[in-house]
């Protein structure tokens, strides 16, 4: 089986699982709960990124001279950045939803309701980011994965 066969297998069972979550309006869920909207830049990036491996898998297919393959491990160092700065991302946004949380004033004057809707909203961002950075990221490390297996046999 060709690497970009697998890589496009990998994404078949990605997308088909995005689209049976978003389903359950999960995504939506997600999309609607995260006030930083760092999810929504991880997911684009994942889209981004795994394109692009993928071109590096069907490249890889093709290449036949070692330095071709030396070539497609030294470009495959972005996606290994990305995969590996998703995590990032989603602490960042862990981050960021904690802030959002506990940036509510607790005077005298402030409502329970209004405490816990900010301490809601925070914590929201501060999960659904932080899932979005650990869900996306492995799929990425699988395939670039298969593409190290493939240039280094």
């Amino acid at each position: 089986m060709t690497t970009f066969t697998k890589w496009f297998l990998l994404n078949a069972v990605v997308f088909t699982a995005a689209f049976l979550v978003e389903q359950k309006e999960w995504i939506t869920l997600v999309v609607k709960n995260d006030a930083s909207y760092i999810s929504i830049v991880i997911m684009s990036l994942y889209v981004i990124v795994s394109g692009y491996v993928g071109r590096l898998c069907y490249l890889a297919d093709k290449a036949t001279k070692g330095r071709e393959r030396e070539d497609i491990l030294r470009r495959m160092d972005i996606g290994w950045f990305a995969g590996e700065h998703f995590f990032s991302l989603g602490l960042l946004g862990t981050l960021v939803g904690l802030t959002i949380a506990t940036s509510t004033s607790l005077t005298e004057e402030a409502q329970v309701s209004q405490i816990v809707a900010g301490l809601k909203n925070g914590l929201n961002t501060a999960f659904f980011t932080t899932i979005c950075g650990i869900v996306f990221s492995l799929p990425l490390q699988v395939q670039l994965m298969i593409l190290k297996q493939e240039l280094e046999e």
